[in-house]
């Protein structure tokens, strides 16, 4: 009797839009119908080679990832864990354009952790018709990526050659096919998020929109004030070097407070590397007197994925400025432990 050979495991594609699916036909690249079809049987092929196969969905409606929200990725999120259960996908892979690709990996890193399969974010910085295309190249990584990770790796982001953890990741170039970075590595022995996705449901009817603004010179309270006033529900502030804001100017200070008495406010640095120490400068004391809370060496893609999923999940101000230096899943390195391990490099010298 002919057995029947085994089903292989299979791998989702999960297709978002962005330039990866694109083509152009003279008027400039344009979302193509074709696709979908390519994307499958590009995916199969790659993922047969290692065992698996690649079965592909997509998000409706799909989107110019420029044009991302609030929404987006929890939605993406939500899309996934529906699917995964359904299909017994052993992995995912999310294609997605590179505008925001950053944002939305770093909430899919909330959203989707104890999900028990492993999760990559890909895309392309040229169509997948162009010659030449990074589009399969990136592809192939990512699906290569999900068939060889732990089922509960923590999110990834595959482009140009490189596998990047998903709240470290930032673009940092526009033209270049290593159009993506992590400067900094995850924090180590993460302690989790306070409940899981299941365990802590979603308390608000929408989205919280999580807004960022940078420190310049020729920044004002009144501008501070104003991006406060749109209905945001959280502001993350991009400061000077070690948490330092130009609390002499005038109204700063209030403005701060007068925020800060509203919603939570967060310090991050500017800065490639390092991290806030509102300690550090008197400025920064002042900072941290009106209420904002230290965001330890956050990304702004980070801070503001994880500031929205506690947000979403009915934290209060208090226990956010609490969680937000506190390292949950690889996003921060906690004060305490970078200054131990600075000591201990010092020892060593």
């Amino acid at each position: 009797m002919r057995k029947t050979p085994p089903e292989l495991p299979t791998i989702l594609i999960f297709a978002t839009g962005g330039t990866i699916g694109m083509h152009d036909v003279g008027g400039g690249l344009e979302p193509d119908p074709a696709f979908l079809e390519i994307l499958e049987e590009r995916a199969d092929r790659v993922a047969s080679r290692f065992g698996f196969r690649a079965r592909v969905n997509q998000l409706q409606p799909a989107i110019d990832s420029a044009n991302a929200d609030e929404e987006t990725a929890p939605k993406i999120a939500r899309a996934l864990r529906a699917r995964v259960g359904a299909m017994r996908a052993s992995g995912v892979v999310v294609t997605h354009g590179t505008d925001t690709l950053a944002y939305t990996a770093s909430r899919l890193a909330f959203e989707l952790a104890g999900l028990g399969v492993p999760v990559v974010v890909t895309g392309s910085q040229f169509a997948h018709g162009a010659r030449p295309t990074d589009a399969f190249d990136n592809l192939q990584l990512a699906i290569r990526a999900v068939t060889q990770a732990n089922p509960s790796a923590p999110v990834a982001v595959a482009f140009g050659g490189k596998i990047l953890p998903a709240v470290r990741v930032t673009k940092s170039d526009a033209e270049a096919l290593t159009a993506f970075r992590a400067e900094r590595e995850l924090g180590a022995a993460p302690r989790g998020l306070p409940g899981s996705p299941e365990d802590a449901p979603l308390v608000r009817a929408d989205h919280a929109r999580v807004t960022a603004i940078r420190f310049t010179p020729g920044l004002a309270a009144a501008d501070l004030l104003a991006l406060s006033s749109t209905g945001a529900a959280a502001m993350v502030l991009e400061c000077y070097g070690a948490g330092n804001a130009p609390m002499s100017k005038p109204g700063m200070k209030d403005a701060l407070r007068a925020i800060s008495d509203r919603m939570p406010v967060v310090a991050i640095t500017q800065c490639a590397l390092g991290s806030v120490d509102t300690d550090r400068y008197a400025v920064g004391r002042q900072l941290a007197a009106a209420g904002v809370i230290a965001g330890a060496d956050l990304t702004v893609e980070a801070s503001i994925a994880k500031l929205g999923y506690l947000l979403d999940r009915g934290f209060t101000t208090e226990e956010i400025a609490h969680l937000m230096p506190m390292n949950l899943i690889g996003e921060c390195v906690e004060p305490a432990r970078r200054t131990a391990a600075a000591r201990a490099g010092s020892a060593g010298d």
